[in-house]
């Protein structure tokens, strides 16, 4: 008798294990449920899909979950019974449902996810795929936690929630949770309980999962604030959008205290030339300045908050006093600006400037060209009224060889991809 070595009885052990795995019932009927789909018959192809799951064929339990519209409940199942069979796309697609993509109070299930993850070890030991041995470090540290009934928990607090969340839903009251507020003293458990509830991508949950079983552990009160974790453009956007709150408040509480302050009785004339200014800027966010990339939502927001402030910034500095020397200027503005306008709108109007996610056309320059003009007016009278040992003209002059040099800079978007 031939004595085999204990490397190759566990490569027999393993291949015995995957060809369970794919020589499965049913297979004839997924194979011409397969066919009926590829050639559009997508009905027929579905009840041969059923037919296969019937005798629990785990391709025909994944096909019907990823190829067609179900319910959550109807998803997880076919997805769960092909994973259990070892099925490693049907486990990835299940791990997104019940936790990394899950977004749900309700429908978020690591324990799940975890016993799911075991049978299919068992059933499968070569199953393997991206990023496994995070999510899997992940749904353990969720589940440490110890468990939530979701339902309870919306009950009551009175939330009213979808099965699936919109948007950073639930992290919010993961941020909420860590300050304490209607969920009592600030609990690092519950932060952790809702952050694992919260995947919208699977990157942002891991890391934030990571935090806060950390501060769990180690008894740490840490406020949770979402915007430390998020990566996808989506996130960026939002987190920039609630900055974006925040700074219009602060402008607005600006424009507030400065209004009596300013000298002359100028103070009448702030809040209009501030709205002239903001349409300005964001006109010329979005269409001049080509924020690309992921991020580019985020970013233009970024800008557009900066310029509002600095706007406000050069009326305080106005406010304070102004040398007319480092402001008038002899020689004749407009017909620069219009030379640089006229060439850069033949440019644009041959070849617009385009990335992935901006363009910068002919169209767009003139759009942003007629709120600048609006823009100029009202701050020249605002800064004359504050400062008028400078004329109206003068103010209009300055300002517009600060856009003549915008302007000039818009062809060098070509030479940045």
């Amino acid at each position: 008798m031939v004595k085999m070595n204990k490397t190759w009885l566990l490569f027999l052990f393993l291949v015995a294990g995957s060809i369970r795995v794919f020589c499965q019932p049913g297979q004839d009927l997924v194979y011409m449920a397969d066919k009926a789909f590829d050639s559009g018959d997508k009905a027929k192809a579905k009840s041969l899909y059923l037919q296969a799951a019937g005798m629990n064929n785990a391709d025909a339990h994944y096909n019907l979950a990823y190829k067609y519209i179900l319910t959550k409940k109807e998803s997880i199942f076919h997805f769960s019974e092909a994973a259990k069979q070892g099925h490693a796309d049907a486990l990835k697609y299940l791990f997104d449902d019940l936790v990394f993509r899950a977004n749900s109070l309700k429908e978020a299930n690591p324990e799940l996810a975890m016993e799911v993850y075991q049978a299919a070890k068992k059933s499968n030991p070569l199953l393997t795929f991206y990023g496994e041995k995070e999510e899997v470090a992940a749904i353990r540290k969720s589940i440490e936690a110890g468990p939530f009934n979701g339902d309870e928990f919306t009950a009551k607090y009175g939330l009213v929630f979808n099965d699936r969340e919109p948007g950073y839903a639930i992290w919010e009251l993961a941020e909420e949770a860590s300050r304490g507020g209607r969920f009592g003293n600030p609990d690092p458990r519950l932060v952790l309980q809702l952050v694992s509830r919260g995947g919208c991508v699977p990157a942002e949950l891991e890391a934030a999962v990571d935090a806060a079983w950390q501060n769990w552990k180690s008894g740490k009160v840490v406020e949770f604030n979402l915007c430390d974790y998020v990566t996808s453009g989506f996130g960026q956007a939002y987190c920039a959008g609630r900055e974006e709150e925040k700074e219009n408040k602060i402008n607005r509480e600006r424009i507030q205290a400065l209004t009596p302050k300013l000298k002359n009785g100028a103070g009448e004339l702030l809040p209009d030339a501030f709205k002239a200014a903001s349409r300005f800027i964001e006109e010329k966010a979005w269409n001049e300045e080509g924020h690309d990339g992921t991020g580019y939502v985020a970013w233009a927001r970024e800008s557009m908050m900066l310029q509002k402030s600095a706007w406000l910034g050069l009326v305080e500095k106005i406010n304070s006093g102004v040398n007319p020397d480092t402001v008038v200027n002899r020689v004749d503005p407009d017909k620069a600006l219009n030379e640089v306008y006229r060439m850069l709108i033949n440019q644009l109007t041959k070849e617009p400037i385009s990335g992935m996610n901006y363009s910068v056309t002919a169209a767009g320059v003139r759009s942003v060209q007629r709120l600048w003009i609006l823009h100029r007016d009202a701050s020249a009278s605002l800064f004359n009224r504050m400062a008028p040992l400078v004329s109206a003209s003068a103010w209009k002059d300055w300002l517009t060889r600060i856009r003549t040099n915008e302007l000039k800079k818009i062809p060098e978007l070509r030479d940045h991809p």
